[in-house]
């Protein structure tokens, strides 16, 4: 494991591993987890920190890509929020603006 990482919290109590993550999204599949969405993206993004540095196995190797997929996706998912809100924001000042006059 990357010594220098700073693990994300997260609710989802499981060692980082290939057998985990299988069992992760085979929860998920199954409409059976207790974790959420944003968890699991932030264990998936210490899954892919976990072996950073690592020499892997093919198999581990593609655990790691779609781990890192989940994550980025969670990530492009949260900065659409942000950029709705702001935009929604300047649209609401600009109309107050625009109608007072100023």
């Amino acid at each position: 494991m990357t010594a220098s990482w700073n693990l994300n919290k997260t609710s989802i109590n499981l060692s980082y591993s290939y057998e985990s993550l299988v069992g992760l999204l085979s929860c998920i599949s199954k409409n059976e987890s207790n974790f959420s969405q944003y968890d699991f993206a932030q264990w998936c993004d210490n899954f892919t920190m976990a072996f950073d540095e690592a020499e892997l196995s093919p198999i581990v190797e593609i655990a790691v890509i779609i781990a890192r997929d989940i994550e980025s996706k969670c990530d492009l998912f949260l900065v659409n929020v942000k950029v709705h809100i702001i935009e929604q924001h300047i649209l609401k000042k600009t109309r107050i603006c625009h109608v007072s006059g100023k």
